[in-house]
């Protein structure tokens, strides 16, 4: 049996990388040494903000406290997750 694992891509450099499904955004971010700030790492900061160009519906759905940092952040459209906060469920594009 073939597993497909999602593809996580950078916009900015056009790097692409296979990941485990369920694997946090920004665990695939760090590993690859993509330029994007992190801070407390728990939803509340909104240090990593992404944008995510396409894909959002392959990331685990926005919980509580990344939804009320969102919005303090003016940012809660949904075109932009807090890395720390998303599980790749299937294949996204991201910018930082």
């Amino acid at each position: 049996m073939n597993f497909i694992m999602p593809k996580v891509t950078f916009k900015t450099t056009g790097q692409t990388v296979e990941v485990p499904k369920g694997k946090n955004l920004r665990e695939v971010i760090q590993e690859n040494g993509w330029p994007i700030p992190f801070g407390c790492e728990n939803g509340i900061c909104g240090t990593c903000l992404v944008q995510i160009v396409s894909g959002k519906e392959n990331l685990e759905p926005i919980q509580e406290a990344e939804d009320q940092t969102l919005k303090a952040m003016g940012q809660a459209n949904g075109d932009h997750r807090l890395a720390c906060q998303c599980e790749v469920m299937g294949d996204v594009v991201i910018e930082g």
